[in-house]
């Protein structure tokens, strides 16, 4: 049988024609999404906190559990924002959800009432916090298949310097125009920094463009197959529906639920818990500028080990490291101690995210990515949305966390026990596993 010969530079679409693997300027908008995420994640909206409740007359508690329903929202969103992203492609779909969140936090600007406030949630939450969390992710895992781990490493830089800068960017602009028009700004700022460069650089996969996952050196498709499959790659494209039929994603989403759940509820109640134990809140604000930083050290940690290691185990190792953080907090009395935890949760954190996301392409393939992803996501948001919950009813009831965090100690043991026993990657339980690069082929 002949070989079909390889396509030439000359003849791949211009936009594929760069010195360098085109998947880094994806990753780069990637990144760039990610930071954009910022109007609809926890902290730019305890910027806006006191404003909302001098303005509007309502109490911290009834906002607190409004975000709680804005949030649980979201995560029902997630299922059809990862079904539409699989059908409509990321270039359409973050233009959306950027316009979208745009109009949200023009929303913001002019709510009067609780509902209101409840409607502006919901569609920040699912488009920040959600979708553009799910979609930048997405699209680096169908560009990178080998270098994955790592390039959502890179990717989280932008998540990261987010929440240092929008924080600082939303409180400025309170101070100097009012909250109303910070919403409005923030708007603005959204529409600016990411509509443009997704019109004119996202595309849907590497094979779309002629090109092959991490900048392999690309041939026709046929070639590009025959080169995958003597290299005894495994890559599958599962359905939804098949994926809901192996005992893998249910445990999968099971091992995922510590980091959300415990990861929001002590970030969402650290100051209240540190100074508790005596220490400044000025400490207990420093402790967040520990956990960013190490959180991006996390992230690389595990994209390194992700190389190297199944991600299962991963998964396992972290949550002993999830108990540990526990224990900490615990024991907090002096300020190094409260910095010592924090720099462990930011690193706990990181890994796990990286881990999180890396996982689903390696088990399920890249071609339904966003349907599972959606379905998974939701899993995740929601086990974050309740994260708060146990902390506020151990102080409630006992007048203490430390019930709480001696409960959230209970999580980790099975979410560890649900990674090991989900096993490894393999072909789907039911007819209709295709081969990667026949599959993206067709997109």
């Amino acid at each position: 049988m002949a070989v079909t010969p390889e396509i030439q530079t000359e003849q791949l679409p211009r936009i594929a024609r760069t010195p360098f693997y085109y998947g880094w300027i994806i990753l780069a908008v990637a990144a760039l999404a990610s930071f954009t995420s910022a109007p609809g994640q926890t902290y730019i909206f305890s910027v806006f906190l006191d404003s909302f409740i001098e303005d509007l007359g309502i109490s911290s508690t009834y906002i607190s559990t409004l975000y709680l329903f804005g949030s649980l929202s979201a995560a029902g969103m997630m299922i059809i924002i990862g079904r539409s992203l699989d059908r409509f492609g990321p270039r359409i779909m973050l233009v959306v959800v950027t316009v979208l969140i745009g109009s949200g936090a023009m929303w913001l600007s002019r709510v009067e009432t609780a509902w209101q406030l409840f409607i502006g949630f919901a569609v920040m939450r699912t488009m920040g916090q959600g979708a553009l969390s799910l979609i930048p992710a997405t699209m680096v895992s169908v560009w990178f298949v080998r270098k994955r781990a790592m390039a959502l490493a890179i990717m989280s830089l932008g998540g990261a310097a987010a929440s240092g800068v929008f924080p600082i960017y939303g409180s400025t602009l309170i101070d100097a125009y009012g909250w109303r028009t910070a919403w409005i700004a923030i708007a603005i700022t959204a529409w600016a920094l990411l509509i443009v460069p997704v019109v004119l650089f996202v595309r849907r996969s590497p094979e779309s463009v002629g090109l092959l996952p991490d900048g392999v050196k690309q041939g026709t498709v046929a070639t590009a197959a025959r080169r995958t499959s003597s290299a005894g790659a495994t890559e599958r494209a599962w359905t939804l529906g098949e994926a809901a039929h192996s005992r893998a994603l249910w445990l999968l989403m099971v091992a995922g639920t510590a980091q959300s759940l415990i990861g929001t509820g002590v970030m969402f109640h650290q100051v209240q818990i540190v100074t508790d134990k005596g220490l400044s809140t000025s400490v207990s604000a420093g402790v967040f500028g520990v956990i960013a930083p190490t959180a991006v050290a996390g992230q690389f940690i595990a994209g390194y080990l992700s190389q190297k290691f199944p991600e299962r185990y991963l998964i396992a190792i972290s949550q002993v490291l999830l108990v540990l953080n526990m224990l900490l907090l615990l024991q907090v009395s002096e300020p190094w101690h409260a910095y010592v935890y924090g720099a462990l949760l930011g690193l706990n954190m990181g890994f796990l995210m990286n881990v999180l996301q890396s996982i689903w392409p390696t088990y399920f393939g890249r071609r339904h990515l966003g349907t599972i992803r959606g379905v998974t996501n939701f899993g995740t948001m929601s086990a974050a949305a309740l994260g708060p919950l146990p902390l506020a009813l151990a102080f409630d009831i006992s007048g203490s966390y430390t019930f709480g965090l001696v409960v959230y100690m209970i999580l980790p043991p099975i979410c560890a026990a649900a990674a090991l026993a989900a096993g490894g990657p393999g072909a789907p339980t039911k007819p209709g596993g295709v081969n990667r690069v026949t599959a993206l082929a067709q997109v």
